[in-house]
């Protein structure tokens, strides 16, 4: 366990220096935030020394708030070219964000992040962390991650010239090294069957060691790399090829997906409000009708998104794979990335599923009670996860 009030990360909040009975200056706000605290620590653990102010062997990085709050990307400040690879950890996915991106990179590349970014980081020991992945690289730009039970600290691997050479992700929290262990498991499975439609990550350090997970990955990500905000024919064909390649392990039937689904209902307990639990048992009694229909096809994604994939030298590339699994009805990847795209596009949640449902049956053949049945299920599935990635109360 780390002791906070020990090491280095206590001194990233300093004390308040007053005069003449105020504040000599504000508090940076990311310094007092509960998941910005969190990650400090995970960057504590693998050996970096985290400071508002230089100390020896330190670099400077800039502290970029994400879009939703209580999530940073801490980017370095030099050398420029490494200051602008470190940009491609920012993946926007609307046109306006890309744009200023863009610009962004421009700027880095012209030697001018301290003022884009004026909010500033020491940290040291990051060449160290990034001989122990053993990819050739010498600097890392750093996301904190998402706020949620399974945030998780993630790294951008990068050498001299700024190329990104691998990825990865650190937790302290037992229930993410499950995650972490699941998505090593995953890719190298995928590694073995060789899928042609796709490229995944190799595992490059998959461990856990006094409480800390690491699982680093390459990556053929560049800088130019960006995300396909539409279902591609790309998509549909790694989804067939992924689908019909693991059938024969992963396939299951619609009967025990409803099985997983009532137990992880009562697993919930307390946690679960009534009208959420009401809310299962009318989907439930719905889908065991004609439990067939959403019987999966064989290992699914799990968090198949824009995000989650990018197209390179006209192939697809699929990453983040900690939620793969079989417990996911038919057409739950389908279904999750027309979701997303349908949120980008601003469609409002009262015409969502009707919105999801008329792509399912015009767009990709599948009958009115196949796409309303398959529509159900991974909605289902999809507040089954948000209710189990809550906090400890109802």
């Amino acid at each position: 366990m780390i002791d906070t009030e020990t090491t280095g990360l206590a001194e990233l909040v300093p004390r308040e220096q007053v005069m003449n009975g105020l504040p000599a200056r504000s508090r940076p706000s990311f310094v007092s935030d509960t998941y910005f605290h969190a990650a400090m620590q995970e960057m504590e653990a693998i050996g970096l020394r985290v400071q508002l102010q230089p100390h020896p062997g330190s670099t400077p990085f800039g502290v970029l708030s994400g879009r939703t709050g209580s999530r940073f990307f801490l980017l370095p400040a030099c050398p420029w070219a490494v200051s602008a690879g470190s940009l491609a950890l920012v993946q926007p996915v609307r046109f306006a964000p890309r744009v200023i991106k863009g610009l962004a990179v421009v700027g880095a590349r012209l030697g001018l992040t301290r003022f884009l970014l004026p909010r500033k980081l020491h940290i040291s020991g990051v060449n160290d962390f990034a001989q122990k992945v053993g990819c050739g690289a010498r600097h890392c730009a750093f996301l904190t991650g998402t706020p949620s039970p399974h945030r998780k600290l993630s790294a951008q691997l990068m050498d001299d010239a700024g190329r990104i050479r691998a990825y990865a992700k650190v937790s302290l929290d037992p229930a993410v090294h499950a995650l972490l262990e699941r998505e090593a498991e995953t890719l190298q499975l995928l590694g073995a069957i060789g899928l042609k439609s796709v490229q995944v990550p190799r595992v490059l350090l998959s461990e856990v060691r006094s409480g800390t997970a690491i699982l680093a990955t390459d990556t053929v990500r560049t800088t130019a790399a960006s995300c396909l905000t539409d279902l591609d024919p790309l998509h549909l064909a790694f989804l067939e090829e992924l689908s019909t390649r693991t059938a024969l392990e992963w396939a299951r039937s619609g009967a025990s997906l409803l099985a997983d689904w009532a137990a992880q209902v009562e697993r919930l307990g307390d946690r679960l409000a009534q009208p959420w639990r009401q809310r299962f048992d009318r989907a439930m009694k719905i889908l065991s009708t004609w439990p067939q229909l959403i019987s999966s096809r064989g290992l699914a994604h799990g968090d198949f998104t824009p995000v989650n994939s990018f197209r390179q030298h006209g192939r697809l590339y699929a990453f983040d794979w900690e939620y793969a699994g079989d417990a996911y009805p038919a057409d739950y990847d389908l279904i999750c990335y027309l979701d997303a795209v349908a949120r980008l596009r601003g469609i409002r949640s009262a015409s969502l599923a009707a919105t999801l449902e008329h792509r399912l049956v015009c767009e990709f053949g599948r009958s009115p009670v196949e796409a309303n049945r398959r529509l159900i299920a991974f909605f289902c599935v999809y507040a089954l996860r948000g209710a189990g990635r809550q906090p400890r109360s109802a």
